[in-house]
C-alpha cells in the first residue's frame, strides 16, 4: 500500500472516529435530555394528582384484568372518556390505598413492589424508575398522597426510543458520509502532498539506473518535501561534481604518469640495447631512471591522497612554526641539494606539526620546480605565517587564486614535472587550521606563495 493510500485511510479513520465520538456524545446527551423531560413530566403530573389539582381515576377493573373489550357497555366508554379528561391521555395513572392495594387506574395495571407499598403507607420521597409492562418499556414515578395511599404515573418510552433510534441511525449515516468524504479528500490531499515524493523516488530510480546526476528534481514549496527536493538536488550536484573530478583525476593522472613512465621506458630500453656503455653513462642513465621513479612515486602519493581524502584529521596542539619550517627545509635540501635561505622570527600556532611540515615541503617543491638551477629559494617564517619565494617566471595576477585549485596547471607548465596537486594539498591543510593561502610577487623576481595561520 502506497503512502497516499495510507494517508487516505488515516484521514478516513480520524474523520469516522471524530464523527462517532461527536455523535455518541450527542446521543448520550439527547438520551439524558429526553429522560429528564419525561421525569419532569411525571413528577409534575403525579404531584398534580396527589395534590388534588387533577381528578384521580375512578375505581373500575383494569384493562389487564378485563381484557374482553367487546363486553364493555356505553357506560364504561363514558367512564374511560371522563377518566382520560381528568388525568390526561398522555400517561397511565394508578392509585394505591394505604396498604398498597390498587384502588383504581386508567385501565392499565402498573407494577407494584415493596417500595411502592411502603411509600403508600408512609410519606417519603417519590420513587422514579424504569419498568417493563407486557414487553413495553415505561418510565414510572410513585408519589405519596397526603392522608394515605400513593399515586403511580407512567409514560411509555416508545416515542423516546423511536427518537433515539432515529438519531442513532442518522449518526451512523453521517459517520459513513463523513468517512467517505474524508477518504476522498484525504486521497486528493495525499496525492498532491506525495507528488514531489513520487517525483523524487522516480529521480532516485533514474539516477540508479542511468548514473546520470543531472536528473532534475522538483523543488517547489517551502515545506519539508520542498527542502528534501532541494537537498536531493544539492546531493546530486555534489555527486556530479565528484564524478567530474574523478574523470579529471583519471585524465590528469594518465597525463602526469605517462611522462615519467615514457622516460623510464626509453632509458631502460636504451640500457638493454647498449651493452658497451661506459660506467659513467650507465650510472647517469640509472640516476635518471631513479629520479623518474621518485617523481612517479610523489605523483602517485599526491593523487591517492586527494582522490581518497585519506589524510587523518590533524591533532591541534601548540606548535613552533619556526621548528616546522626548519624541519621541512632540512628534508628538502637533503633531497634536492638546492640552497634555501631562511629568515625566521619566533612564531607559535595551534596546529599539527606533521601536516604543516607537509605544507611547507610542498611550497618548497613548487618553488624548486619553477626556479632556475643554481638560484636560491627564500623562506620567510614569522607570526604572519610561512611564505616561500623563488626566482622563477612568477604567477600572472589573474591566475594567483587558481593555482590552489586541484589539478590546475598552466598550459606552458604541462611539460614540467609535477601533478598540479601540491598547492591544492597546501590549501586543504591550511583550511583545516583555519588559515588562508595566497600568492604574489617575490623580491627574487618570481612568485611568493605561502599561508597565514591564527596565532597560537
Amino acid at each position: 500500500m502506497g503512502l497516499g493510500a495510507r494517508l487516505a485511510m488515516v484521514f478516513t479513520a480520524v474523520a469516522v472516529a471524530t464523527a462517532l465520538l461527536v455523535g455518541g456524545a450527542s446521543y448520550v446527551s439527547t438520551d439524558a435530555l429526553v429522560t429528564e423531560e419525561v421525569d419532569s413530566f411525571l413528577r409534575q403530573r403525579a404531584k398534580e394528582i396527589a395534590d388534588g389539582q387533577r381528578d384521580q381515576p375512578r375505581e373500575r377493573p383494569s384493562r389487564r384484568n378485563n381484557g374482553n373489550d367487546d363486553n364493555d357497555d356505553d357506560g364504561d366508554t363514558t367512564d374511560d372518556l371522563a377518566i382520560a379528561v381528568a388525568v390526561g391521555n398522555d400517561a397511565e395513572v394508578q392509585v394505591l390505598d394505604e396498604s398498597g392495594v390498587i384502588v383504581s387506574n386508567t385501565g392499565f395495571e402498573l407494577p407494584v413492589d415493596a417500595t411502592d407499598i411502603k411509600l403508600a403507607d408512609d410519606d417519603g420521597d417519590s420513587v422514579m424508575r424504569s419498568v417493563t409492562v407486557e414487553g413495553d418499556d415505561y418510565r414510572m414515578i410513585t408519589e405519596h398522597i397526603s392522608g394515605g395511599g400513593a399515586v403511580q404515573v407512567a409514560r411509555s418510552l416508545d416515542e423516546s426510543a423511536s427518537v433515539l433510534n432515529s438519531l442513532r441511525t442518522r449518526i451512523l449515516l453521517v459517520a459513513a458520509a463523513v468517512g467517505l468524504g474524508a477518504g476522498a479528500v484525504g486521497w486528493f490531499v495525499a496525492q498532491r502532498t506525495t507528488r514531489p515524493l513520487r517525483a523524487l523516488s522516480d529521480a532516485v530510480d533514474e539516477v540508479a539506473e542511468t548514473r546520470d546526476f543531472a536528473v532534475p528534481v522538483p523543488t517547489s514549496g517551502r515545506d519539508e518535501v520542498g527542502r528534501l527536493g532541494r537537498g536531493f538536488n544539492r546531493m546530486l550536484g555534489a555527486l556530479e561534481l565528484s564524478q567530474q573530478q574523478q574523470h579529471r583525476l583519471v585524465q590528469d593522472a594518465a597525463h602526469e604518469l605517462r611522462t615519467p613512465l615514457t622516460s623510464m621506458t626509453a632509458n631502460v630500453e636504451w640500457l638493454m640495447r647498449a651493452d658497451d656503455l661506459d660506467a659513467d653513462t650507465r650510472r647517469t642513465t640509472l640516476a635518471g631512471v631513479k629520479r623518474e621513479l621518485g617523481e612517479l612515486n610523489d605523483v602517485m602519493s599526491e593523487i591517492i591522497e586527494l582522490a581518497t581524502d585519506s589524510h587523518e584529521a590533524p591533532e591541534m596542539v601548540s606548535t613552533d612554526l619556526v621548528a616546522v619550517a626548519h624541519e621541512a627545509v632540512d628534508r628538502f635540501v637533503a633531497l634536492s641539494g638546492r640552497k634555501v635561505d631562511v629568515r625566521a622570527t619566533p612564531a607559535t600556532v595551534v596546529g599539527d606539526a606533521d601536516s604543516l611540515t607537509r605544507a611547507v615541503t610542498n611550497l618548497l617543491s613548487n618553488a624548486h620546480k619553477y626556479s632556475p638551477p643554481e638560484t636560491p629559494v627564500s623562506v620567510e617564517v614569522g607570526p604572519g605565517g610561512v611564505f616561500v619565494s623563488d626566482a622563477g617566471p612568477g604567477i600572472p595576477a589573474d591566475e594567483r587564486d587558481q593555482v590552489f585549485d586541484r589539478f590546475y596547471r598552466r598550459a606552458e607548465d604541462r611539460s614540467k614535472p609535477g601533478s598540479g596537486l601540491g598547492l591544492s594539498i597546501v590549501a586543504g591543510i591550511v583550511d583545516q587550521h583555519g588559515g588562508s593561502v595566497s600568492a604574489g610577487e617575490s623580491s627574487l623576481g618570481g612568485a611568493r606563495v605561502g599561508f597565514e595561520l591564527p596565532a597560537g
